[in-house]
């Protein structure tokens, strides 16, 4: 009997090679950091960048065919931009399999080995960078999928896997959903429905509001890449188990808006005529056919504000929504979705600091983490008795993040959402 366990997995990360990266961003300051939250299979970033290629050959240790640093292993990872500006992460087998890529698109790629050509330009289309990855054995999938700028779902580009992947489509597997997505917003597509999808941090950062922001966990029988891909398949019994991440509705460009006063759009039932308010405007729809030609309509620009007159822009959601359904639905296979933002962040909304590097933030940050265990536990299962013996009102929001009972006041239009903490909303 195959014994499988669960692992806490970030794929998605850049190095100091990537532009507007932390020169922190070391192999020793990554396991330090992924320890630290419970992180046990890290992705490298930036793998084809030949001084941070050099720097993981030499750090790195080879240990019953992983590789690793202290207790974290990590997993050859990079994220190209290929010639239509949409970016995409790929996983790798092994060091081999990099070199074997690298000459594979260095023709087509003008910073391949340029100091900060950690996240590289590869002027081929999805499709070819799709076959050279799978020419290498590893995997490839949209990276942060929905976000309005690189992505492969943003307005004016691709409307399906197919038209940007085509021959190679039956070979993604996996997208990630980015910070600006969640699973219930990918699953007003059908076609994405039978994917996996992963959260990571996308870090830039090694400190721990950074690193692992977003993770995924997966049960496998052991940290290889061959595990992995089998969880990622869900073949054996290996699958994803828990995502974990922001809410999308505290994200700038959540909801649809208006391209000048920036108001954003709230649907409602009825056939009341347009209105606004300081922050909304408000369109009714009698039935799912009014909403749907909205949505299309805004989409054409052929919509426009109530407020100042002019055109409405779709937001992430409705983007989603007019790619798809107006419904989304929920796979048998799709796991828990947790909304909930690092510990540093909890904490100085729970002690009312609003510096997460102030002193008070960071020394309670660290008694917790000592007396509990890493943060991944501590957010997901960790007791919220020995939570409240830390902090009570830290104690009462990790239990409403758990049960779901935070609520938000979605962003939109260039701004950012806004959680209503249980204390606030109970006033």
């Amino acid at each position: 009997m195959v014994v499988l366990e669960e692992y806490t997995v970030d794929l998605h990360i850049h190095s100091l090679h990537s532009i507007g990266v932390s020169n922190k961003m070391t192999i020793p300051n990554l396991a330090k950091g992924a320890e630290q939250k419970g992180i046990r299979i890290l992705g490298t970033g930036d793998a084809t960048q030949p001084d941070w290629l050099d720097h993981i050959k030499k750090t790195l240790h080879q240990n019953d065919g992983y590789l690793e640093y202290d207790s974290t292993i990590f997993l050859p990872t990079v994220e190209f931009e290929d010639e239509e500006s949409i970016h995409h992460v790929i996983l790798l087998p092994n060091l081999e399999s990099v070199d074997r890529l690298r000459n594979l698109v260095k023709s087509d790629s003008p910073n391949l080995d340029d100091e900060w050509g950690g996240r590289p330009r590869v002027n081929l289309g999805g499709e070819e960078i799709a076959g050279h990855v799978r020419d290498v054995g590893g995997m490839i999938g949209p990276a942060h999928a929905f976000t309005p700028f690189k992505a492969i779902f943003r307005e004016n580009k691709h409307d399906s896997l197919e038209s940007c992947y085509a021959s190679e489509t039956e070979n993604i597997h996996f997208i990630e959903l980015g910070l600006s997505a969640d699973s219930e917003t990918a699953d007003y597509i059908p076609e994405l429905r039978k994917l996996t999808y992963i959260t990571s941090s996308d870090a830039h950062s090694p400190t721990p509001n950074k690193l692992g922001r977003e993770f995924v966990q997966f049960v496998m029988k052991d940290p290889s890449f061959e595990e992995l891909k089998k969880a990622i398949i869900r073949n054996g019994g290996r699958k994803p188990t828990l995502n974990l991440g922001f809410n999308p509705r505290l994200g700038k460009y959540f909801l649809s808006f208006c391209s000048s006063c920036r108001k954003t759009l709230v649907i409602k039932d009825g056939d009341a005529p347009p209105s606004f308010d300081e922050l909304n405007v408000y369109f009714s729809c009698k039935n799912e056919e009014d909403a749907r030609n909205l949505i299309d309509g805004i989409h054409r620009r052929k919509i426009f504000c109530p407020d100042c007159g002019k055109k409405m822009r779709l937001g992430v959601r409705d983007r989603a929504r007019m790619i798809g359904e107006l419904e989304s639905k929920k796979p048998t296979h799709r796991p828990p979705y947790l909304y909930i933002p690092p510990l540093l962040d909890l904490i100085s909304t729970a002690i009312g600091v609003k510096s997460t590097s102030s002193k008070s933030v960071r020394n309670l940050y660290g008694k917790i983490i000592e007396s509990m265990g890493p943060e991944s536990s501590v957010l997901t299962k960790g007791s919220i008795e020995l939570l409240k013996e830390h902090d009570e009102r830290l104690a009462k929001i990790v239990h409403a993040y758990r049960n779901g009972d935070v609520s938000y006041i979605s962003g939109g239009g260039g701004r950012y959402g806004k959680i209503i903490a249980p204390w606030e909303s109970q006033k």
